[in-house]
């Protein structure tokens, strides 16, 4: 039960961070275009970006409050994901099998990632900020190959 939370909650903090880094994508869109002399004059919500730096902001305090007393560096407290915190052997094979799978499957979603880039020059008027989205989708693809490996070995 605690792996399924896990995953949801990384899955929920990735697609917050999207939510949160597509009006920078906007704000950096609309330098662009007053530097090359067309502004249309629009003005740029930043809300869902404060909202989420607040919220890196509290879970960084949490994991690094969490982490405090397993890791001695700064940065290995704050990054250091609990699933490489294993207790015994089976536990560390899980977790190189589960490794081992996400590796094996970043071509194939690199590849599909790439695919749908291709339709971006379709969807540029209408959807603007979907590059910012594709990118997201690498990470809650690894997470979700982890977890899925994971859960089918316990």
């Amino acid at each position: 039960m605690r792996l399924k939370w896990v995953f949801f909650i990384n899955v929920l903090l990735l697609l917050l961070a999207a939510w949160g880094f597509i009006p920078i994508y906007s704000f950096a869109m609309h330098v662009a275009n007053v530097i090359k002399g067309e502004s249309t004059g629009e003005w740029i919500n930043i809300t869902p970006t404060i909202i989420f730096l607040f919220i890196c902001i509290g879970v960084g305090n949490l994991m690094y409050r969490h982490n405090a007393k397993k890791h001695k560096r700064m940065l290995l407290k704050l990054f250091m994901p609990a699933e490489f915190s294993e207790q015994d052997e089976r536990e560390k094979m899980i977790n190189a099998h589960a490794c081992r799978k996400v590796y094996l499957f970043m071509p194939l979603i690199f590849g599909i990632i790439l695919f749908l880039m291709g339709l971006y020059p379709f969807l540029a008027d209408t959807f603007p900020s979907y590059p910012m989205l594709l990118l997201f989708i690498f990470p809650i693809a690894q997470i979700t190959i982890y977890y899925l490996s994971v859960r089918n070995k316990f």
